[in-house]
């Protein structure tokens, strides 16, 4: 008996790999919903130069794929089951060069808490953003991506002093992804992936 097959509309993507990075820094991205079937995925990327990519299963079954760019500019990453794309797939990756002035300010800012490595449904997981070295007063976004069916209501408290409290309630177990930007770039660390129960 065949296994069933898998729905490409159904598998998604996500990570840095799939959306920005930073020229000699490994990107990774995870392809969800493939149920250990990495043979079945097949990524590929054209852009200034043409990195290779290494694929893996996590232990969630979800394939990861790590590459690492070495020039700047504009990269198209696809991901592919059986020569069709899956959702979201070609993505558009900004690689910025690891001499953006930018980056010097964004390395400065830290994350922390219990709230970007594990947190309870149904109640107020946090973590903190401490911006006061890199002198943080605009230019910072928040968002959580939820596992499907799920959402988590979030709360950006300005503390006033270069220090952000972040509050989220999510509504179902799974894994989230917590992406925190300044100014479109990735601070350290981030995205991060957190395990609720």
């Amino acid at each position: 008996m065949s296994k069933k097959e898998l729905d490409p509309k159904r598998v998604t993507a996500t990570g840095n790999g799939v959306d920005q990075g930073i020229t000699g820094q490994e990107c990774t991205f995870y392809v969800i919903g493939v149920a250990n079937e990495a043979d079945k995925v097949h990524p590929s990327i054209d852009g200034p130069s043409q990195p290779s990519m290494s694929k893996g299963v996590d232990e969630n079954g979800n394939v990861v794929v790590k590459y690492t760019p070495t020039l700047p500019g504009e990269y198209t990453v696809k991901v592919e089951i059986n020569g069709k794309h899956i959702k979201g797939s070609p993505f558009k990756v900004e690689i910025i060069g690891d001499s953006d002035p930018k980056l010097k300010r964004i390395k400065k800012i830290q994350v922390a808490g219990r709230g970007v490595i594990i947190g309870k449904s149904y109640m107020n997981n946090d973590f903190w953003i401490d911006g006061r070295e890199a002198e943080l007063a605009a230019g910072l976004s928040v968002n959580i991506k939820n596992p499907e069916r799920a959402s988590s209501q979030l709360k950006i408290n300005d503390m006033g002093d270069g220090t952000f409290k972040c509050v989220y309630k999510p509504t179902a177990a799974g894994q989230y992804v917590i992406n925190v930007k300044v100014e479109g770039i990735h601070v350290p660390g981030s995205p991060f992936y957190v395990r609720i129960t």
